[in-house]
């Protein structure tokens, strides 16, 4: 039996059967409940060390920030994950809204709750940025359940990713692709059937 990181499991997939087909390098970056990276460098899927490759969600983008679960200050789960969206739209909109397709909702009208979203936009494309710069990749495959308010925060991504992306780095390509739970099922099929034909590689 193998245990493995459901984002990672994802690139696997995305490497084998979605958008990094052919692709030397990518990252795979979820926006949901938390802020996930897998990231596929020189032909293989990266893990690190310690098995904590791609934690972008823990990244500090705002030293003043809303404190995150992990103990520090304005990561970028703390201002995109989407429990953080819900927290900051009732404190600034003083509107209580129990999931994000109600905050989605809300956002359409309420220009308070918009600027969350726009705040939580500005998170993600400095994390997609540090990605860029970092790593090099031909390509950021952007996915999760967030991307049901991608609207709402389309604009300051990629503004935000081409201001912090350095040089060469923002030629890297955003592709947004909605995943479903078959391509999440698909990945750890992925993982188990490498793991079978290629035991020591993984």
């Amino acid at each position: 039996m193998r245990l493995e990181n459901d984002v990672r499991a994802l690139t696997v997939a995305e490497q084998w059967f979605g958008s990094g087909v052919g692709a030397g390098s990518f990252a795979v970056v979820t926006v949901g409940t938390g802020i996930g990276c897998g990231l596929f460098v020189n032909d293989r899927v990266v893990s690190g060390a310690h098995g904590v490759a791609g934690e972008i969600g823990h990244l500090p983008v705002d030293k003043d920030g809303p404190r995150c679960h992990c103990g520090n200050r304005g990561c970028v789960e703390a201002i995109a994950g989407n429990s953080a969206i819900l927290d900051q739209i009732r404190e600034t909109a003083g509107v209580e809204v129990s999931d994000l397709a109600s905050a989605i909702e809300l956002a359409r009208n309420d220009p308070a709750a918009r600027r969350v979203f726009a705040v939580a936009g500005h998170a993600i494309g400095m994390a997609l940025a540090a990605v860029a710069n970092f790593v090099g990749p031909e390509r950021i495959v952007i996915s999760g359940e967030g991307l049901a308010a991608y609207d709402l925060f389309s604009e300051q991504i990629r503004t935000t990713f081409a201001e912090h992306a350095f040089g060469a780095a923002g030629d890297c390509d955003l592709i947004i692709r909605p995943l479903s739970f078959d391509d999440w099922a698909r990945g750890a099929a992925a993982v188990a059937i490498q793991r079978f034909i290629a035991p020591h590689t993984t």
